[in-house]
């Protein structure tokens, strides 16, 4: 287990998730700054494509901070990490890809479409095949090279609309 204290099993390697992760569109300069914005966005989202540990502790600070905080979940790294627990254990095929994404001082703000299918289990209720196919969007800051604050959206309206279907 990783020092967030999660331990499910990662899918695909790492380095094909990172690619995976890479945005159809990038708004950004061309400099050295949002290089290294841009590759830990990828990284960060290469965690959601295969839940890596070793992704995860490589992009969210000690000190992160979850800007738009979901009722029931705990506050900082060790809360996004059960999220991350809970999206694989509902959608063990779960996937993350980078629509657009925008790359400006500290910030990263990504458009996302998040697929996958409900094999397994979501709030004590087990899936039976369903497709998910839904938006979200993040802002995140970063400092130090890390993800210190994100401010997301995630269209739940879609995605339980989704899961109510019997497959």
């Amino acid at each position: 287990m990783g020092r967030f204290g999660f331990g499910y099993h990662t899918r695909v390697d790492d380095a094909s998730a990172v690619a995976f992760a890479r945005p159809d569109v990038l708004v950004s300069p061309n400099d050295s700054a949002a290089s290294m914005l841009a590759d830990l966005a990828a990284t960060y989202y290469g965690f959601w494509n295969n839940g890596s540990t070793t992704l995860f502790e490589a992009t969210v600070s000690s000190s992160y901070t979850d800007r738009t905080l979901p009722a029931g979940r705990q506050q900082g790294p060790s809360g996004l990490a059960d999220a991350g627990a809970a999206f694989f254990a509902a959608f063990p095929d779960g996937r993350v890809k980078v629509l657009q994404q925008m790359l400006v001082g500290d910030r990263i703000v990504s458009h996302l479409r998040v697929t996958g299918t409900f094999t397994g289990s979501r709030k004590g209720t087990g899936g039976a095949g369903q497709a998910i196919d839904y938006l979200a969007t993040d802002i995140m800051r970063i400092a130090d090279g890390l993800i210190v604050e994100n401010w997301h959206v995630e269209d739940h309206e879609t995605l339980h609309r989704q899961i109510a279907v019997s497959a």
